[in-house]
C-alpha cells in the first residue's frame, strides 16, 4: 500500500510537470548540466566578438563603462566576468538575449542595457538603482550565479528537493538548473533559457534523446544516456526492474564516448527485493531493510511487486535496520479526537506544530486519520522543523531569516536579500516560537 501511494505520488508529479503542450520536449527537472555553466573557458574573447557579430545585434559594436570606469565593447565586458567568476560565457550570452534579446535586437533602449541580465528586478517592484548599468548587470549576473554554485545552502532552490514552482513540481537534479531558478523563479523563464541554450550552444553533435537505451554492436552491457551522462547496468536483474530489451538501441562506440561515465544504474527506490533464501527486503536509499512476513501483511505490500534477485545482485547495498513498523518511508498520521498531526516514520512520530510547517514539508503528501490508540504506539521524537531554503520572520520582529543546515540565519541587510536574489513575497511568518524551533546561525553576509 505504501509504495502504491509513493507510485501515484509521482505519477501525479509527472503529469503535473508535462500537463503544458507548450513545454513539449522541455524537462524542468534538468536545464543544463554542471559542467556547462562551469565551463568558462568554452569561449575567448574573439570567439565571444564573432558570435556577437554573427547574430547582428548591437551588441557587436556596443562600447560603454566596465566597472573599472575603461571604455570596453560587450565581448570585453561579458569575457571579463565569466573568467572572474569562473561561469560559462555562454551562459551569460543566453541570460543577455532571454532577458533583453539584446544579442539579436539591433536598436535597444537604453533600459534594456540598463537592466541587460534584470539583474535586481522582480515582478511588481522597480528595479534597484545601484545595479543600473550593462557592466554592473553581467558582473552581478555572473557573480549571483557563481556565489550559488559555491554557496548553495544559502538559497531557496536546492537540488535533490521538489518545488512547485509556476504551478508545478520542480525537482531540481543539479546544482546547474537549481542555481538557474534561483536566477529567475519561473518555468516560463527558464524554458526560454532553455529554448535559445539549445539553439546556440546545445550539443548539436549528440545523436542520443535523454533517457535512451544503449549499447554496441556485439559487445556485452547496457547504458542508460542521462543528463549527459552514460549510466552502466551491471546487474541484468536492475535493468529488467525498469527496462525491456527490446527498447535498447545499438549505436557505436564513438557515440558513446561522446558521454562521460555516471553512476551506475540501481533497483529503484523502495524496491521489493527477494534474495535467494527467500528473505525479504525494502529497498530505502540504497539500504537493505528486512521485512518481517507479519509488516509485509500489516503494510498490505502486492507479492507480484516482489523482484527476486540473486545475492551478486545485492553484494554493494549495506544492510539496515529491519522494519518493524507499517510506516518504513513515512507518512502523516491524525490524531481522529485533536486534529494533531504526525509525521510518522518506523517506531517514531514527528509532531508538526503549524499549517505553514506542514505544507512546507510535505505540500502533496495524503493526511491518514487514525485513532489515538495508533499514534500511542509510537515514540514521541523532535518537531518537524521548515526545510532548508525556507524565508521566515516572526510576528513580532522585522529581522529575516533563511533556514540553512537546520539553522535560522539572519540576512542582514535588504540589500544583501535583494543582491542574493530573495523575494519579498516567498517570506513565511510564524510566532516567535515556531521560529525559535531553529537554532540561530550565522548571519548571512555576502562574501566578497
Amino acid at each position: 500500500m505504501q509504495r502504491f501511494i509513493i507510485t501515484l505520488l509521482f505519477i501525479i508529479y509527472s503529469l503535473c510537470v508535462f500537463i503544458n503542450p507548450v513545454l513539449a520536449g522541455f524537462n524542468p527537472d534538468y536545464l543544463i548540466s554542471d559542467k556547462e555553466i562551469n565551463n568558462y573557458q568554452a569561449m575567448n574573447l574573439q570567439e565571444i566578438e564573432d558570435f556577437l557579430k554573427k547574430q547582428g545585434g548591437s551588441l557587436a559594436n556596443y562600447q560603454t563603462h566596465d566597472l573599472d570606469g575603461q571604455i570596453r565593447s560587450a565581448s570585453q565586458i561579458i569575457f571579463k566576468a565569466s573568467q572572474n567568476y569562473r561561469i560559462n560565457p555562454q551562459i551569460l550570452i543566453t541570460l543577455l538575449q532571454k532577458e533583453q534579446s539584446l544579442i539579436t535586437q539591433k536598436k535597444p533602449k537604453t533600459n534594456q542595457y540598463d537592466w541587460a541580465t534584470s539583474f535586481a528586478c522582480y515582478e511588481n517592484r522597480p528595479c534597484l538603482e545601484k545595479f543600473r548599468g550593462f557592466a554592473k548587470q553581467i558582473d552581478r549576473a555572473a557573480w549571483r550565479l557563481r556565489y550559488f554554485l559555491d554557496h548553495p545552502e544559502q538559497f531557496i532552490f536546492q537540488p535533490g528537493q521538489v518545488y512547485k514552482i509556476s504551478g508545478i513540481f520542480v525537482l531540481p537534479q543539479n546544482l546547474a538548473t537549481a542555481a538557474l531558478y534561483n536566477y529567475s523563479p519561473y518555468i516560463k523563464s527558464n524554458y526560454l533559457f532553455w529554448q535559445i541554450w539549445q539553439k546556440w550552444f546545445g550539443k548539436k553533435n549528440e545523436p542520443i534523446e535523454n533517457n535512451t537505451l544503449v549499447k554496441l554492436k556485439n559487445e556485452p552491457g547496457i547504458w542508460l544516456i542521462q543528463n549527459g551522462k552514460r549510466r552502466p547496468f551491471f546487474s541484468k536483474n536492475v535493468f529488467l526492474a525498469s527496462y525491456s530489451f527490446k527498447n535498447v538501441r545499438t549505436i557505436s562506440k564513438e557515440d558513446l564516448l561522446k558521454y562521460e561515465i555516471g553512476e551506475p544504474m540501481d533497483f529503484p527506490n523502495y524496491s521489493l527485493l527477494e534474495d535467494e533464501k527467500n528473505q525479504r527486503y525494502l529497498l530505502v536509499n540504497k539500504t537493505l531493510r528486512p521485512i518481517p512476513e507479519k509488516i509485509f501483511k500489516e503494510i498490505g505490500f502486492n507479492p507480484e511487486e516482489i523482484i527476486k534477485v540473486s545475492d551478486q545482485d545485492l553484494k554493494n547495498y549495506p544492510l539496515g535496520k529491519p522494519i518493524l513498523s507499517p510506516y518504513p518511508v513515512g507518512s502523516l498520521l491524525q490524531d481522529e479526537e485533536s486534529g494533531a498531526i504526525y509525521y510518522v516514520k518506523d517506531e517514531f512520530k514527528y509532531p508538526i506544530y503549524t499549517k505553514e510547517i506542514l505544507l512546507n514539508n510535505f505540500p502533496y503528501d495524503k493526511i491518514i486519520k487514525v485513532k489515538k490508540e495508533k499514534l500511542d504506539e509510537f515514540i514521541l521524537a523532535e518537531p518537524i522543523k521548515f526545510r532548508d531554503g525556507t524565508l521566515l520572520k516572526s510576528k513580532e520582529k522585522d529581522t529575516v531569516y533563511l533556514i540553512s543546515l537546520g539553522k535560522r540565519r539572519p540576512i542582514v541587510s535588504a540589500d544583501v536579500f535583494i543582491e542574493l536574489g530573495y523575494q519579498w513575497d516567498r517570506i513565511i511568518t510564524v510566532s516567535e516560537d515556531i521560529l525559535n524551533l531553529h537554532p540561530l546561525g550565522e548571519p548571512i553576509e555576502i562574501i566578497k
